[in-house]
């Protein structure tokens, strides 16, 4: 009985049960590190890294790991263009030079809305590799 404690301890981080979210919110936040990076490069000045940061999140990790795909399917076409013209909203403002509060408000309604969108992929069941292609 103690080896089969030990060999359980021993998986949970293979199973996801070490306090790591899993499914759609490993994606979500993965958005969310590359728009927080956006935020803290536009209040320290640096408005060049902080448009690449909200690129990457877009490209790279929203459209690149399907989540845009599965929200479109999941929660409809509508609803996901509301989500991805708040990505186009906080590239806007921060190439206008907005008071960074405001740039702040746009990025906090991205991270509530990554976090909402993926939890109820996650609760729908829609598996991460449904949208994956074989290349």
């Amino acid at each position: 009985m103690k080896y089969a404690f030990i060999s359980l301890w021993l998986l949970l981080p293979a199973i996801g049960w070490a306090g790591e979210p899993a499914g759609w919110l490993n994606v979500a936040e993965a958005v969310v590190e590359h728009i927080d990076a956006a935020e803290q490069s536009y209040l320290a000045g640096d408005a060049k890294q902080a448009k690449r940061s909200v690129v990457s999140a877009y490209f790279g990790v929203f459209e690149d790991r399907k989540m845009e795909a599965a929200m479109r399917m999941e929660l409809g076409a509508k609803h996901t263009y509301q989500v991805e013209r708040r990505f186009g909203d906080l590239r806007k403002a921060i190439q206008k030079g907005l008071d960074g509060a405001e740039v702040s408000a746009i990025a906090e309604s991205i991270r509530v809305a990554m976090r909402r969108d993926a939890e109820k992929l996650d609760q729908a069941g829609i598996p991460l590799e449904v949208f994956k292609v074989n290349q």
